[in-house]
């Protein structure tokens, strides 16, 4: 039983990674299937028989539910990924999460031919409980994956601008632009809970990873 008590509305750092630390994502197949299971199954009852999760189609298969919460800032990472999220009904987020990780578990061993567990839990949550933390959250979760580039970058700016264009994560919504997270997320966390633009949010971005290396 987990130990977390979800209440409505309020924000959750959620976070999980592969069990004995195994990626989890082969390529970008794996990652649209995870993107598009959170989608379907936060919004719609269920996945469909014959429908297609990785163009999400067709549509007309989809039947519409009350989500299960908002996502409103996340990361994918080889093998493991970082939300920030919103419970919108009771027990939301255990309901979610635990329909989330069947299917894509079951996807995932169907694909790659494997058996057992995928994740090494059903998942660990922290609650965000000050507006310092939730700003701070977002940039942890969104800076995630300059440790993937500091190999291949020169410096630290060249690091910032290619974790600017990461497409699995939700920092370009946040920066004006689009990911592959635009599907689940949008700029209202960032306009009306963190009261910044998008060039406000990068300019504090900025300053954090400058302050942190």
């Amino acid at each position: 039983m987990r130990k977390e008590h979800f209440e409505e509305g309020e924000y959750y750092h959620i976070y999980n990674r592969g069990v004995d630390k195994r990626p989890i994502f082969s390529d970008d197949q794996d990652r649209y299937r995870l993107l598009n299971t959170f989608y379907i199954l936060n919004n719609f009852v269920n996945i469909p028989y014959r429908f297609n999760v990785i163009t999400l189609e067709p549509r007309a298969f989809l039947t519409p539910i009350k989500p299960y919460s908002e996502i409103v800032a996340g990361c994918f990472m080889p093998n493991h990924f970082h939300l920030m999220i919103s419970q919108k009904r009771k027990s939301g987020i255990s309901q979610f999460f635990q329909k989330v990780f069947t299917s894509y578990t079951k996807y995932f061993n169907n694909r790659h031919d494997r058996t057992g567990r995928l994740f090494e839990s059903t998942f660990k949550a922290r609650h965000v409980d000050r507006h310092e933390y939730a700003s701070y959250l977002t940039q942890y979760i969104h800076l995630n994956p300059s440790k993937l580039f500091l190999s291949g970058a020169r410096n630290r700016q060249e690091t910032l601008k290619k974790v600017e264009h990461y497409p699995w994560s939700t920092l370009p919504d946040y920066l004006g632009k689009k990911s592959a997270f635009s599907l689940l997320t949008s700029t209202t966390f960032r306009d009306g809970v963190l009261d910044m633009n998008a060039a406000e949010y990068k300019e504090l971005l900025y300053q954090m990873y400058n302050e942190k290396t």
